[in-house]
């Protein structure tokens, strides 16, 4: 109709990609603490220095380089990086939720093994006061050779993003990706998506490192304890048990037992990337693949969206008007049906502008 409000603008074939081969994933990392006009880039000076994950929990990790010589606290910088680098020689490898909430305790000092005699107690607190002094010391001196102690990995320069992975299940929604090729819309299943948000495992590991120096500051006051005999209590566990409680406590134990795995990062504007692109996201057998709709112009028509009151939708012959009004106290059975089924048969899918 020439007097149409929402008039058909332009149209696109609509194609499916096939499933990827080799058990090849697509997956959508949202950052949702960053603006979209400063994306993790080369250009912009923020590619992202490692992505990790762990395949069975869903944990994912970005590491994002951070600018330490323009508006950066240096004394915070090497604070919250040597705490990362010692919580590490420990063994702790994550932190937080990717953790399990689990840490990774020190290993025991030789002198440990068993309580220390009274007259012994005074020098170990002042030996732990001279580790705690030279400890300070250390932490100004990396100040003040910044650059040095920051290629020694001494200074926390990198900023992490994280959070878990939701995979594709069955009888759900799933996402699609779309691309366009000229006249085309190619869409791809999403295996799953995460949303990244700013991880704070710095300011963990400092806490981690506070724990460990109280532990030391009370066994050198009071020695300690010696390894004693424990009671095992044998216990009967269920066959089956999905409580919330024990799929949480899985959950938090496979993180805190799955090691990361390592995966290779491609900037957007290198040429891998752009292999890829073309390869994954566009199908070579168009004709195949094309998405069709059996539903006709005037079909759609027949429903939409009622502006208050009852609706009414009179179908006829597809060449007719359809008429739809508000109120209506006729029998159901004169409704037309308000859902058309989409088959694949002939046709195309139609873009329309909103009105």
């Amino acid at each position: 109709m020439d007097d149409d409000d929402d008039p058909v603008v332009d149209e696109y074939d609509v194609f499916i990609t096939p499933e990827l081969e080799n058990q090849q994933q697509i997956h959508l990392l949202q950052y949702m603490n960053r603006p979209p006009e400063l994306p993790f880039t080369e250009r912009f000076g923020s590619r992202p220095s490692q992505l990790r994950t762990k395949q069975q929990s869903g944990f994912v990790e970005v590491d994002v380089p951070l600018d330490i010589h323009n508006n950066y606290n240096r004394q915070a910088g090497v604070r919250w990086g040597e705490a990362l680098r010692k919580t590490k020689s420990y063994g702790q490898q994550a932190w937080g939720l990717s953790s399990g909430f689990e840490r990774v305790p020190p290993p025991r000092q030789a002198n440990q093994s068993g309580a220390a005699a009274p007259e012994a107690q005074p020098a170990a607190a002042a030996a732990a006061a001279a580790a705690a002094a030279a400890e300070q010391n250390d932490l100004e001196d990396y100040v003040l050779k910044f650059d040095d102690a920051n290629e020694k990995g001494h200074v926390l320069n990198t900023q992490t993003f994280g959070g878990q992975l939701l995979h594709v299940e069955e009888g759900k929604a799933n996402y699609m990706v779309g691309v366009y090729r000229d006249k085309q819309l190619h869409l791809t299943t999403l295996n799953g998506m995460v949303q990244l948000r700013t991880q704070f495992n710095h300011l963990d590991a400092c806490t981690q490192l506070d724990a460990v120096a109280r532990r030391r500051e009370k066994e050198a006051q009071d020695g300690s304890k010696p390894a004693e005999p424990r009671a095992v209590l044998p216990t009967i566990k269920k066959a089956v048990d999905n409580t919330p409680a024990i799929k949480t406590k899985q959950l938090l134990h496979s993180a805190h037992e799955e090691k990361w795995t390592k995966v290779n990062y491609m900037d957007e504007d290198m040429v891998e990337s752009y292999d890829a692109y073309n390869e994954r996201l566009f199908t070579n057998d168009a004709e195949a693949a094309k998405l069709h709709a059996a539903s006709k112009h005037a079909r759609f028509l027949d429903f939409g969206p009622s502006h208050g009151g009852k609706r009414k939708a009179v179908v006829k012959h597809a060449h007719e008007p359809v008429n739809i009004s508000d109120e209506s106290d006729e029998s159901d059975d004169e409704v037309g049906d308000a859902n058309p089924a989409i088959e694949t048969s002939s046709g195309h899918v139609d873009g329309q502008k909103e009105g």
